[in-house]
């Protein structure tokens, strides 16, 4: 299919003047001046050879090949008005949220709240990793992303930063070794395997970070995104997880699971909402972000395209 040779904006113009019967009428609809509306008819009737219209008396009269014309025009404006319906719409009617695995559970009120307030928008969350989040958002799949704090610099996206949410733990089952201890070192803890999330989360690189940084290299008994499955690895002694501590204190205040308290380790996650400075935030997305704000009261640092994970 060769590429139209057709200017769209000759083509609207074209459909004004016509419906409008004159130059100075299709003007005012259109928010032109009359010359420049003169000069693209002009240049659609050079570009093809073809008289469009007659001009009487400051009338513009259609020819034999403008009438014929006037109702694909018609047609066109139409289908425009319909496409720019929908993009209207669509901006009104959905949220698309993409959420770190790590933060679901603990922002799913956010969710309810927003759902409970705006019953007719069809909200869709995806949670996964961050560096996946990430690059979907670059790739415009979500309208605002909730990660952990953004380790690697990106400079193509901006938005806000709530430091030090909530504290990172590990937890093991309570039977496990290293729970009957008053408190473990790093190189205790190195000693067994480690449950982590898998490559792209920011939690994993902080905590294998921390690791490192006091020389050790931890084993890595497991690779989980998924909470409950991670639980559930603890709870049958095969390993000790590094947890988002809203997304266990249930399981520890039953006494499912044991938090094993580390020498010199506090690690506080912090949360970055991120958006794609490409495109403006929806009035959806707008007021997503006030709930999110309101629900963390503190300093929110604001993070501009260029300083996004520094």
């Amino acid at each position: 299919m060769n590429n139209p040779q057709l200017n769209p904006q000759h083509v609207i113009t074209f459909y004004f003047v016509a419906r409008e019967g004159g130059f100075a009428a299709a003007s005012e609809k259109l928010f032109v001046t009359q010359s420049a509306l003169t000069q693209r008819m002009g240049a659609l009737e050079v570009q093809f050879g073809v008289k469009l219209f007659r001009i009487r008396k400051q009338r513009a009269y259609l020819t034999r090949a403008g009438e014929r014309l006037f109702s694909y025009a018609d047609e066109f404006v139409h289908h425009l008005l319909t496409m720019e319906n929908f993009l209207k719409a669509y901006r009104m009617s959905q949220l698309h949220v993409g959420i770190a695995s790590t933060l679901t559970l603990y922002l799913m009120g956010i969710i309810d709240k927003f759902k409970e307030l705006h019953p007719s928008v069809q909200v869709s969350v995806r949670e996964g990793p961050t560096l996946t989040l990430v690059e979907e958002l670059l790739d415009f799949k979500h309208d605002i992303c909730l990660t952990g704090t953004l380790c690697t610099s990106c400079n193509r996206l901006s938005g806000f930063r709530i430091p030090q949410v909530e504290r990172m733990v590990f937890v093991a089952s309570l039977d496990f070794p290293l729970a009957r201890d008053t408190e473990v070192t790093w190189e205790d803890l190195a000693r067994q395997p480690i449950i982590v999330p898998s490559e792209g989360s920011d939690a994993r690189k902080v905590v294998l970070s921390e690791f490192r940084k006091r020389g050790f290299e931890p084993v890595i008994g497991a690779e989980v995104d998924n909470i409950e499955f991670a639980k559930e690895l603890v709870r049958q002694k095969k390993g000790v997880a590094f947890m988002f501590h809203p997304n266990v204190k249930e399981d520890i205040a039953a006494k499912k699971l044991r938090i094993i308290k580390v020498s010199g380790c506090d690690i506080r996650l912090g949360m970055d909402i991120l958006v794609n400075p490409e495109i403006s935030l929806s009035p959806l997305a707008e007021e997503f972000m006030k709930l999110i704000k309101a629900r963390f009261n503190c300093e929110i640092r604001e993070l501009t395209a260029g300083n996004v994970g520094k």
